[in-house]
């Protein structure tokens, strides 16, 4: 080949790639937040790695930000588009004026268990005993509330210790410094297998529980609504495709949440598995708990209502549309 005929096939070239590139249409980047490492997280993570945002024309890669109020704050700010969020936050700042809309909802229930030792098989057991809690207020406090209720026993029949983060929960446990825990899975699968087994599982006894959220802004929504609309079909795909598909959504939990014993990973997605709604909706019901509770010591809660505090327009028009019965009807 002469070195002009090389010149011209390598232009030729150039020139085709850089049609293709330009037939390409460019994504639209969204900056997605989430408060924590946890399995209601599952989804968010599986639609990342498996590519569906960016079959939506969708460019996401979700930040993690630590603490509810802070990943709250980042929406109305503008340096978050779209959270995925505890309830109970992101209510308190729209209660105090904040901009700040629940589009959907990923975890509606509370999945937690409280584990304690083995020997203990019923409530009056329990009496006179520490139970640990990470914090005072937060949803494992209400998790222990709702497991004494069970058990027929007040708060004060037990000795409540708030004890951080899992970890320290469970080594404590395992030292003998406390007869039980509230955890979630994985952790609920790990410290059972160390003298310890489930007392209470709140996941269904609870009810309808306001636990984790998608929510963004009312500008943002409204300037973007066919962008938070794609987004939802992605996390509604996630959800479908991730309970299609146990082995490699157990693979990519476990590699997500560094889950060391594949065992547990196991455990886990099958406890949530009852968690992930079908069509990711926010729980009114659950915003209504919130801002009940949110009222005990801010009285402007009072005069919200739930209805007010969401915005469904996005997956109403998806279920008009009928992308929820076409998904659903190829799901598990």
């Amino acid at each position: 080949m002469t070195k002009r005929l090389a010149t011209v096939v390598l232009g030729l070239a150039i020139t085709a790639a850089a049609g293709a590139a330009a037939q390409e249409p460019a994504l639209t980047k969204v900056r997605v937040g989430y408060d924590g490492f946890s399995m209601t997280s599952g989804p968010l993570n599986y639609a990342t790695k498996k590519g569906l945002f960016k079959q939506l024309g969708l460019d996401v890669t979700p930040v993690w930000v630590e603490g509810g109020s802070t990943l709250t704050h980042a929406v109305v700010g503008g340096s978050i588009d779209i959270a995925q969020n505890g309830y109970t936050p992101a209510a308190a700042a729209a209660v105090q004026g904040a901009d700040i809309v629940f589009i959907g909802g990923i975890a509606n229930k509370l999945p937690f268990q409280l584990v304690v030792k083995s020997s203990i098989t019923g409530g009056q057991q329990l009496k006179g005993q520490a139970i640990a809690i990470s914090r005072y207020g937060s949803s494992t406090d209400q998790a222990a509330e709702f497991a004494l209720k069970q058990l027929g026993l007040a708060r004060n029949d037990v000795r409540i210790m708030q004890l951080g983060g899992p970890a320290t929960r469970i080594a404590a446990a395992l030292s003998g410094q406390i007869a039980g825990t509230v955890e979630q899975y994985p952790d609920t699968a790990e410290i059972s297998r160390h003298g310890f087994h489930v007392l209470v599982d709140l996941t269904d006894l609870a009810g309808d529980y306001p636990n984790t959220s998608y929510l963004t802004s009312r500008a943002y929504l409204k300037k973007n609504p066919d962008t938070v609309k794609r987004f939802l079909m992605a996390i509604a795909t996630a959800i479908r495709d991730y309970k299609k598909n146990p082995v490699e959504a157990v693979k990519l939990t476990q590699a997500f949440l560094s889950i060391k014993d594949p065992a547990d990973a196991t455990a886990a997605y099958e406890a949530y598995l009852g968690v992930y709604p079908h069509i990711p909706r926010p729980s009114l019901a659950g915003i209504r708990l919130v801002l009940e509770q949110i009222a005990a010591t801010e009285p402007k809660a009072k005069a919200f209502k739930a209805e007010q505090l969401i915005d469904t327009g996005p997956l109403d028009a998806l279920e008009r549309e009928g992308f929820f019965k076409k998904l659903l009807a190829s799901g598990p």
